[in-house]
């Protein structure tokens, strides 16, 4: 026996089209869900690309930095280089004329006595040396009372227009 039932066939129907319906809807939310996730993504990604490029572009201008640094380094070294060259050869042209003399015995005298033993010393060695040759002479190291022997630097011994 068949049971009676007071629905109408097509109310059944109209509940599966509802659930068909409410099925649709969520999955239309789901897909436009799904679409803002997606453009999301690939926003994210089109400034992960910029940064990316962002950062090989700064690598690059530090790698170029890096080698100018370097270059310059260089160059200053060789500049540094070439002036202590360029210093000492001034240097050794200041003193071309310059004579240190070592073991004369030390007198309490001043630098006149001391120019006169030049010259001694310039006779000894037949060498024209007249006082006025002599521009400066100078003691290197301190004097001392019980010090004998000192030593002299002569300074602009002849002048190399004679």
């Amino acid at each position: 026996m068949k049971k009676a039932t007071n629905e109408a066939p097509w109310t059944k129907i109209t509940a599966k089209e509802e659930i068909f319906n409410l099925l649709w809807q969520a999955m239309r939310h789901m897909n436009d869900e799904l679409d803002k996730l997606t453009k999301i993504t690939q926003n994210l990604e089109n400034k992960l690309n910029r940064i990316r490029k962002k950062m090989v572009e700064h690598e690059s201008k530090l790698n170029q930095l890096e080698e100018e640094k370097e270059q310059l380094r260089n160059e200053m070294g060789q500049k540094t280089n070439l002036i202590i060259f360029q210093l000492d050869r001034q240097e050794q042209y200041i003193r071309r004329e310059n004579i240190l003399i070592y073991g004369i015995e030390e007198d309490k005298g001043d630098n006149d006595e001391e120019e006169e033993v030049l010259i001694l010393i310039a006779d000894e060695l037949e060498i024209d040396l007249q006082p006025n040759d002599i521009q400066r002479v100078h003691r290197l190291g301190q004097k001392k009372e019980t010090r004998k022997i000192h030593n002299q630097s002569l300074q602009g011994l002849w002048h190399t227009k004679k």
